[in-house]
């Protein structure tokens, strides 16, 4: 049976419909919309590099970084330019029909979508977890991969179901050390997420989500001293405080580098005197996973199934 003209003309335009918003993504600055779903993606963000390996969809481009355990095959990927700085020219060859701006490329994203559509995802520190499934769900719905999105997430929340009920009652405290020295992350920090995902008590108060991070001030300046002193007095009053478990992630230990962060423990006068140091509750958070990679559908489960083991 032949279509009428108008009901012809109907079909058409419902086709022409749908194939505008085939592809339809929602990101922190919006919705994407799209004819069809993107095939050349490009991103600068590793911990959505992770998430679109487990849920296998290609990658065309990603940052110059060193690339490790499963994600070891992007040594050979394209690179798009630095964690901060896009290369346009390398940009232009790959041609991609889509780049994921990731969050130290945050200010490159007017001139990312010169190139092709750009998205971004921003994590909220004070609501990890929730926000870490949001973005991971939209982006397995957008490729049509919820399925296997959910399975990742599951395991996830095995294992923090299986963390909160080892640290029942527990408190804690988050450690980051580089070149000697340690500064304490609460929660609403960066690396706050560490008692989200423990269900440790922080010994140290949360950070009130408008809280930005502040700028660094001149090394040497009276800002700089200041910081400092205060620095310690937080450390002190962890100490005091004898958390149960010392989470600690080693800046110098990132992609290989010298690890000083057991060293630097060992010598603190007052960290190395508390209980959970002298009897080995403390778990030394793999440096790429925690700094690098961070909020991966892969990398979470490594990081979870990690702290899960040590704290059993």
């Amino acid at each position: 049976m032949k279509l009428s003209v108008p009901l012809a003309g109907l079909a058409a335009a419902l086709l022409l419909s749908t194939s505008a918003t085939a592809f339809e993504l929602t990101h922190s600055a919006g919705t994407l919309t799209l004819p069809a779903t993107p095939e050349k993606i490009v991103t600068f963000d590793l911990a959505l590099l992770d998430s679109l390996d487990t849920l296998e969809i290609p990658v065309a481009g990603v940052p110059q970084s060193t690339y490790e355990g499963h994600l070891a095959k992007f040594n050979e990927t394209p690179v798009a330019g630095t964690l901060f700085e896009p290369d346009y020219p390398a940009l232009q060859q790959i041609s991609p029909d889509l780049i994921i701006a990731g969050g130290r490329s945050q200010g490159a994203m007017p001139q990312l979508q010169e190139v092709a559509p750009t998205i971004s995802f921003t994590s909220n520190p004070n609501d990890f977890l929730n926000n870490f499934k949001t973005v991971n769900q939209a982006l397995a719905k957008a490729f049509d991969k919820s399925e296997q999105a959910q399975a990742a997430l599951a395991g996830i929340d095995s294992d923090v179901s299986a963390l909160h009920q080892a640290n029942d009652g527990k408190t804690g405290a988050f450690l980051f050390v580089v070149g000697g020295n340690v500064m304490a992350h609460a929660p609403g920090d960066r690396f706050g997420y560490a008692y989200e995902l423990t269900g440790l008590q922080s010994v140290l108060p949360a950070k009130a989500p408008a809280a930005g991070r502040q700028a660094r001030p001149e090394p040497g300046s009276p800002q700089a001293e200041a910081a400092a002193k205060e620095r310690a007095l937080v450390i002190s009053n962890i100490a005091q405080a004898e958390p149960d478990w010392l989470i600690v992630l080693d800046r110098g230990a990132i992609n290989g580098g010298e690890k000083t962060a057991a060293e630097t423990l060992a010598q603190h006068p007052q960290l190395s005197q508390t209980t959970a140091y002298k009897e080995g509750r403390v778990h030394y958070a793999d440096p790429n996973s925690w700094y690098l990679v961070g909020g991966g559908l892969t990398n979470l489960k490594s990081i979870t199934a990690q702290m899960l083991d040590a704290m059993q």
